[in-house]
């Protein structure tokens, strides 16, 4: 264990850890070792990923960090060559790490430094990216649509739901989709553009598409809907397992069905809403068959629907779809036997 004092007074700049930021187009260079006096930097205007920037306890307990003990194993901040070779010039400019170098400033006369050259564009989303995985402090989603807005504003990518997922896909890689499913909305609403089609991204969604739309009452939380006499249940596609079991065990119990209503995540393209709820009915169609193979004598899963989402269509806002029209919808003759979408709960 080293503090920061002595980490950057012995430490060896060609063993520093090097990120590879090829993957967003952005050349890393081999790491430097600089004063605090060789570096511009401007929070305001280069920390331009974050809505808010560190705090003062976030600082804190950095520098307390560094005090006592260095993870080499962690990359350093970063800085771009500002091309500047007057005298008495800074020639590097931060790009990201500013919490870092805030507390690191107080410990040492300097720090190592990353050395990455790309476009502006590249450059923030590495910026943007950088923090993901890492324990200094992760993206926001409010960090996530400022970014994402802000590359549609400044015309780095079109003002287009394919672009601004498939921007969100380069560079918060490994966040889940239900996190894209919720930040690409709002940043479209933000925008000013309409989806084509609804998302139920929570049971409180489903809840207010009951309370405000439809012509029914139906209960969806595993609640017992004595008007039907079964149990209410509303299903993400990709948790069909979960529904069939939880129906099975349910009826074991009490001896009553359950129904489903259903939901569809955004749709791809290689699958619409037509081919995605099809999947739904096909993997319960499945599920049927194997459990009556095995001995299962009475199916406790009923289907009312799915909810209405596709607004090209101009489906009905006021019911669910049902199971008949689904099967009867030729608007797509092949039907995609893998999900290929990452399943999300209600």
């Amino acid at each position: 264990m080293a503090s920061a004092k002595d980490f950057y007074a012995t430490y060896k700049v060609g063993d520093i850890a090097v990120p590879d930021w090829s993957h967003l187009g952005v050349t890393t260079h081999p790491t430097v070792k600089l004063t605090w006096d060789q570096i511009q930097q401007s929070d305001k205007d280069e920390n331009n990923t974050k809505v808010e920037t560190h705090t003062p306890q976030e600082i804190q307990s950095l520098k307390q960090s560094f005090a006592t003990n260095v993870d080499a194993s962690q990359f350093p901040p970063a800085v771009v060559r500002t091309g500047n070779k007057e005298e008495g010039s800074k020639p590097y400019k931060l790009k990201y790490g500013f919490g870092r170098v805030d507390a690191l400033s107080e410990l040492t006369d300097g720090w190592f430094f990353t050395v990455l050259e790309g476009t502006e564009d590249a450059l923030d989303d590495v910026k943007a990216q950088e923090n993901e995985g890492l324990p200094k402090r992760l993206n926001e989603e409010i960090d996530m649509r400022k970014f994402l807005v802000g590359k549609v504003t400044s015309g780095a990518i079109p003002k287009t739901e394919q672009a601004i997922r498939a921007k969100f896909r380069k560079v918060y890689t490994y966040r889940k989709k239900e996190v894209e499913n919720r930040v690409v909305p709002q940043v479209l609403a933000e925008l000013g553009v309409e989806l084509p089609y609804e998302l139920y991204p929570s049971t409180n969604r489903v809840t207010q598409w009951i309370e405000n739309n439809s012509k029914e009452d139906y209960v969806i939380k595993g609640e017992f809907d004595h008007e039907r006499d079964m149990y209410g249940y509303v299903m993400k596609e990709g948790y069909h397992w979960r529904a069939v079991i939880n129906a099975i065990l349910k009826y074991n119990e009490t001896g009553k069905k359950t129904y489903i209503i259903f939901h569809c995540g955004a749709p791809t393209k290689k699958a619409n809403f037509t081919i995605k709820r099809k999947q739904v009915l096909n993997a319960f169609d499945g599920f049927k068959r194997a459990f009556t193979a095995c001995g299962l004598k009475t199916w406790p899963i009923v289907i009312l629907g799915a909810l209405p989402q596709d607004k090209e269509r101009g489906e009905n806002w006021k019911v669910l779809v049902d199971v008949k029209s689904i099967k009867n919808d030729v608007n797509h003759d092949v039907i995609v036997e893998t999900l290929n979408e990452e399943p999300i709960a209600a």
